[in-house]
């Protein structure tokens, strides 16, 4: 998984990926992880305290690579957009860079993104109470930026409105990666439009016509 000889930590990490994807919280044992990585068992206990706590650092490996793909780091607050038209920019920026991060063909995927893939799919649904922390403070900015963006250009929205509107075009760029082997299966193989690029401004497209009341292009 790396291509230089990585510690004892980090051995430890990613023998705990690997078996946390194939397994499962539950299905996994300290000892597995321990036989994965041909290391004492001893040495779980010291680095990271009980299976809880390695499950969380686990995420904290994948979230901190999501963090050195991702060009733009997002304020803690998030943007706040002084106009529409900026609003539009922040929420294109948003989508271009979240679906560029899920919504990518699985054979251009390095190993870590691959086993990150299947192990968010056990999380996904209902997360372990002990990864809220993380997801909220790795999440926080852009979900905010997008609320943000949702409220100048629709003022109108209550706050639960614009809650449900902002996981709804979550759910659309990231169900393009989660569901990216279903979606051939029922769609069929067919190339994506164009590149990653122009994919994500379709995506921008349909969520601000959904926004703006704009009709759609004849």
């Amino acid at each position: 998984m790396e291509s230089t000889a990585p510690d004892t930590r980090t051995s430890l990490l990613q023998a705990a990926l690997v078996c946390f994807a194939d397994h499962g919280f539950d299905g996994t044992s300290m000892r597995m992880i321990a036989d994965k990585a041909g290391r004492p068992l001893s040495l779980l206990s010291h680095y990271f305290g009980n299976k809880e706590g390695l499950y969380v650092e686990v995420f904290s490996l994948l979230l901190e690579k999501s963090r050195q793909r991702r060009n733009d780091l997002i304020p803690e607050g998030g943007y706040t957009p002084r106009d529409a038209k900026e609003a539009v920019r922040l929420l294109r920026e948003q989508i271009h860079s979240l679906y560029f991060e899920v919504a990518m063909d699985s054979s251009h995927q390095d190993s870590i993104r691959e086993l990150g893939s299947r192990l968010w799919l056990r999380e996904i649904r209902s997360p372990r109470p002990s990864l809220s922390p993380l997801l909220l403070h790795h999440m926080a900015p852009m979900t905010e930026t997008i609320k943000k963006c949702i409220r100048t250009l629709r003022p109108d929205l209550g706050e639960a409105e614009v809650v449900f509107l902002g996981i709804s075009i979550l759910g659309q760029v990231v169900g393009h990666g989660l569901m990216f082997g279903l979606n051939q299966v029922v769609w069929g193989r067919a190339e994506m439009p164009g590149n990653p690029f122009q994919a994500s401004e379709w995506l921008v497209d349909l969520c601000l016509h959904g926004l703006t009341g704009a009709p759609p292009p004849a």
